[in-house]
């Protein structure tokens, strides 16, 4: 059975992304193999799923979503999630 490869990392608030969208560092993205998808999971309640937009404007130790999505997750600025790829079928 393969193992999902996954990173905590820090979630911040960013008004340039769209709603339903999460931007990542690239060599994250490829180190996690997220393609299209991303999992957010935070303290192992609250999961969202957004489509992933590479940049390099990123930090390595953060990815960045609408305030939207988080708002409506219940999430706050800055939290610590667990990020991965989603489970396939």
């Amino acid at each position: 059975m393969d193992q999902r490869k996954e990173r905590r990392m820090r979630v911040r608030k960013k008004d340039q992304v769209k709603d339903g969208e999460a931007r990542l560092n690239p060599a994250v993205a490829e180190e996690l193999g997220v393609s299209s998808v991303l999992e957010v999971v935070i303290a192992g309640k609250r999961k969202m799923l957004l489509a992933a937009k590479s940049g390099d404007e990123v930090p390595p130790g953060e990815v960045w979503a609408s305030p939207e999505d988080m708002e409506r997750a219940g999430v706050a600025d800055n939290s610590i999630a667990t990020i991965r790829s989603p489970q396939q079928p």
